[in-house]
């Protein structure tokens, strides 16, 4: 899989994501207890939404319309911020989770390019994130446990290489090791759902308890393309599957491609 962040920005896949996420530490931030984030593949952390991306058909479809859409408020406030009147910028992970950290909250960044590593040096202030330049696997090892004993841990690896599924699950098994209670949110596209499916039931077998989200823009059997997006889940927060049941499914009516909601909460 070829990924470009900037042309990905803002797409469907990116809209599912990033309201998994932000539902994600809004129940962990819950409790007062300090908490530790971690993005293993960080990105740019901002983008200039392009003339012609995939934000069309993400992003775009819901933003002039988000009055009539009150779940998904929490989503449209966070990437509201870095807009005015207009919607110009996606913010990425880094962004949205520092947005929602208090004062006692630790985030670190790791990316592994130098020039998408500057660039997100240049958003995201010092005191709202620590940033390392380095592989973001080797960070599950470096970095946990964290002493906060509580964490998020964001993994959305580009799937460029033949080998990052067994790297992902390298990772993880040695990220649970070290940190067995954090939450684990996982990122995978679905190209080919059996693939998917193939990937899950790894993740699932690590032996946390799972949750896992999907969403489809096209059926799954349309071949040369992404069809949709998922996270898996380990660990999953009180109220998070309640919450996905209420969200997921508005996502899907409005970002359907052909007009048939594709969903999956388990």
């Amino acid at each position: 899989m070829n990924y470009r962040h900037a042309f990905h920005a803002g797409s469907a896949a990116d809209v599912l994501k990033h309201v998994v996420l932000l539902e994600t530490l809004d129940r962990v931030l819950q409790k007062p207890k300090p908490l530790f984030a971690l993005d293993t593949h960080a990105g740019e952390g901002l983008y200039r939404l392009q003339a012609e991306g995939e934000a069309d058909e993400g992003i775009r479809r819901l933003w002039d319309r988000r009055a009539e859409w009150p779940p998904l408020a929490r989503y449209f406030e966070a990437v509201g911020r870095f807009n005015g009147p207009k919607l110009r910028d996606y913010p990425g992970s880094p962004l949205l989770i520092a947005g929602q950290l208090r004062p006692e909250d630790r985030f670190v960044a790791v990316e592994g390019a130098r020039e998408t590593h500057d660039a997100l040096q240049q958003v995201l202030p010092p005191e709202q994130g620590q940033i390392f330049l380095g592989d973001g696997y080797h960070a599950l090892k470096a970095l946990l446990p964290p002493k906060e004993r509580r964490g998020v841990i964001l993994i959305d690896p580009p799937y460029e290489q033949v080998t990052e599924r067994s790297a992902l699950l390298t990772g993880l098994r040695t990220a649970l090791e070290r940190f067995p209670q954090g939450i684990y949110l996982i990122w995978y596209p679905i190209k080919d759902k059996h693939d998917a499916d193939r990937l899950v039931t790894a993740v699932s077998a690590l032996g946390q308890e799972t949750l896992c989200v999907e969403l489809l823009t096209w059926p799954p059997d349309v071949k040369n393309r992404l069809n949709g997006s998922g996270l898996v889940i380990l660990n999953p927060p009180y109220g998070l599957k309640k919450r996905l049941g209420e969200v997921v499914p508005t996502l899907a009516q409005i970002l359907t491609r052909d007009g048939t909601p594709r969903y999956r909460i388990r």
